[in-house]
C-alpha cells in the first residue's frame, strides 16, 4: 500500500468537505473507492473515475488500475457545468 495525498476541487470539494486527504491504497481504483467509503458515503454522488479529472502528480491519468507511489499526489477535478 502507498500514503498517497488527494486534493479534491470544485463540487467534489464543495460536497465532501475535505480538501486534501491522505489515503492509503495499491491501486487508484482502491483510492476511489476508499474514498468514497469515507467522504461521500452520506451524499447521494458519489466520485467516479469516468467523470472526473485526474492527475498524479501533475500528470493527467487516462487509466483507472494506475498503480500508486508512496507520496503521490492526486487531484481530483469535478467536471465543468455551467450554461
Amino acid at each position: 500500500m502507498a500514503k498517497v495525498n488527494v486534493k479534491l476541487f470544485g463540487v467534489y470539494r464543495v460536497d465532501t468537505h475535505i480538501s486534501d486527504i491522505e489515503i492509503d491504497a495499491e491501486k487508484l481504483s482502491d483510492l476511489l473507492e476508499e474514498l468514497n467509503r469515507i467522504a461521500v458515503g452520506e451524499h447521494k454522488s458519489s466520485i467516479s473515475f469516468t467523470d472526473a479529472s485526474v492527475f498524479i502528480n501533475g500528470e493527467h491519468c487516462t487509466k483507472k488500475k494506475k498503480k500508486l507511489n508512496d507520496g503521490d499526489e492526486v487531484w481530483l477535478l469535478s467536471p465543468a457545468s455551467g450554461g
